[in-house]
């Protein structure tokens, strides 16, 4: 197959090679998934050869998205890496040399590792897989058999922690593991249930103080190639201190039902995984990550906490916000809340933390915790003792302005310039630049607490008194100012809104004749005077 082509590229003839791969890509959608990223390896071998860098990703991350198990295309990705990111070219390489069965390529393959380790600033450690283990027998089969055909052996460590299981087999099938398992598993078997914050640490604990750790829900299960993305996260600068995956069931990294019509041939509700039962339910998930776990130029999603069922720490961060090995306040036992607590406490290290729109985790969830029916609330009314706010306060973007500024930048197609004086801790920022990257949004907190989580999710960011602090941005700078109408002033709106600039928040259905005439006077070009006398 594409013996013409590869005959071209062997020549070094790459422009009649292009016209050659030009005509066999037309006919792509007819060939199998294996096939179809053989074609994209010969096409990124094109483009790497003319000197077109976006091509060539381009055409790698097109044929990890057909067939995620090519060595070849990991083994381009890291040389596309190796001068970029050493880390992540080491990881690319890891996968390469971990699907590859050629003895000859695992030879070069092998070859290019001495040079990335020696690197100044290689840092990549090794990932202890740490799985907080009660009841569950079959999903909790699932999720360590996930592992076992998904993660390169000789990255990983698994520790699980028995949270005194009562279901018949769990423990058995857990002693059996740690005997006859090719990984290196550790068991800790609890004689009470310590709950989730005491498991996980008690886990840490004996998991390799060198490495990275996953902390992984039984309930859990990985897709091909979703840990790799994962530590491509954490890898992709020294700020990220934690990363967590995309999911069917977890709050706030949950893919909308809509999106796996595809996959399941029928229309999903909320909690559909529940209604179609396990088996089914992993199927379509699988079906879902297979399309979309390729690499991505904008893959993460910035956050000020992440859900700890399937959560990537680095070492470095552990380290630092955790020095007694107690990565959960233990405060939040049996669970809830300790994700969040981790997420503010990582933030105020200065450490970043991503949402990866490439890593995919299969989570059953929401059987809570058995005889703490209140778990959740009392969660809730211990992380508002412990920092004096509520988190559900922060947690959610204002939706509404915000897929009108998403709608507004596809219009334009371009850039815009937003103040968001509704700020908090940046998740109306975090939600529209996930879909528009480019987009610059200045946030306005009322404090420096907020200021110090925000910075690390908007662009820039400032504190104060909305109303009579000046901005340390230019006057009239701003596509779009979001203020709820009523808590800033029309005339602090209307300082930095550009005079065809929208101001999103007041609602048009709310506007006083007034303050139609303010915008107006505005939209013709600024006079201050008319504005005060309209004020």
């Amino acid at each position: 197959m594409y013996e013409k082509l590869t005959e071209l590229i062997g020549k070094g003839d790459y422009k009649e090679a292009l016209y050659e791969f030009q005509d066999e890509y037309l006919h792509i959608d007819e060939k199998n998934n294996i096939d179809a990223a053989k074609l994209c390896v010969l096409e990124a071998t094109i483009w790497e050869a003319l000197g077109d860098d976006t091509a060539e990703f381009d055409a790698i991350a097109r044929g990890i998205a057909y067939d995620g198990s090519n060595y070849e295309l990991f083994y381009m990705l890291g040389l596309y890496y190796k001068d970029i990111n050493v880390n992540k070219a080491y990881l690319c390489m890891e996968m390469a040399l971990y699907y590859c069965d050629n003895t000859d390529d695992r030879r070069v393959i092998e070859s290019s590792f001495d040079e990335m380790v020696n690197s100044p600033g290689f840092r990549v450690r090794n990932t202890s897989i740490m799985i907080l283990s009660y009841n569950d027998l079959e999903l909790l089969k699932r999720c360590i058999e996930s592992i076992e055909r998904y993660v390169p052996k000789c990255s990983c460590e698994i520790v699980v922690v028995d949270n005194a299981s009562t279901q018949e087999g769990v423990i058995e099938y857990l002693k059996d593991k740690k005997e006859n398992s090719e990984f290196d598993i550790k068991l800790i078997a609890c004689d009470e249930n310590l709950g989730f914050p005491k498991g996980c640490n008690l886990g840490t604990k004996y998991c390799n103080k060198e490495n990275d750790v996953f902390y992984l829900n039984n309930d859990a299960c990985l897709t091909r190639n979703a840990l790799f993305f994962l530590r491509m996260g954490l890898y992709d600068n020294r700020d990220v201190g934690a990363v967590g995956p995309l999911s069917n069931s977890a709050s706030l990294q949950e893919i909308p039902p809509t999106e796996f019509y595809k996959y399941s041939g029928k229309e999903l509700s909320d909690m559909w995984h529940r209604k179609l039962g396990i088996e089914e339910s992993i199927k379509v998930f699988k079906g879902y990550a297979h399309d979309h776990s390729y690499p991505m130029r904008s893959a993460y999603i910035k956050r000020f906490r992440l859900t700890g069922f399937a959560l990537l720490l680095a070492c470095q961060a552990i380290n630092e916000v955790a020095t007694d090995m107690k990565v959960f306040d233990e405060t939040f036992s049996p669970g809830y809340f300790e994700d969040d607590d981790l997420g503010i406490r990582l933030a105020r290290a200065g450490f970043a933390q991503l949402v990866c729109k490439n890593a995919f985790v299969y989570h059953n969830g929401g059987s809570g915790f058995e005889g703490h029916n209140d778990a959740l609330e009392a969660g809730r009314e211990k992380f508002k003792e412990k920092w004096g706010f509520d988190i559900w306060g922060y947690s959610l973007p204002w939706f509404e302005v915000a897929d009108e500024v998403i709608a507004m930048v596809k219009e334009k197609k371009g850039s815009l310039r937003i103040v968001d004086f509704t700020c908090g801790f940046g998740a109306t920022a975090s939600y529209i630049k996930s879909s528009c990257p480019e987009t610059f949004i200045a946030g306005v907190c009322r404090n420096s607490f907020e200021a110090g989580i925000a910075k690390r999710l908007a662009d820039d960011v400032c504190w104060g008194d909305t109303n009579a602090m000046k901005l340390p941005w230019s006057d009239r700078s701003f596509d779009v100012v979001i203020a709820p109408k009523g808590e800033v002033s029309m005339g602090q709106v209307m300082r930095y809104l550009k005079p065809d600039g929208k101001w999103l928040g007041a609602g048009e259905e709310n506007k006083t004749e007034n303050e139609k005439d303010i915008i107006n006077v505005n939209a013709s070009g600024f006079d201050s005077v008319k504005v005060d006398d309209l004020l």
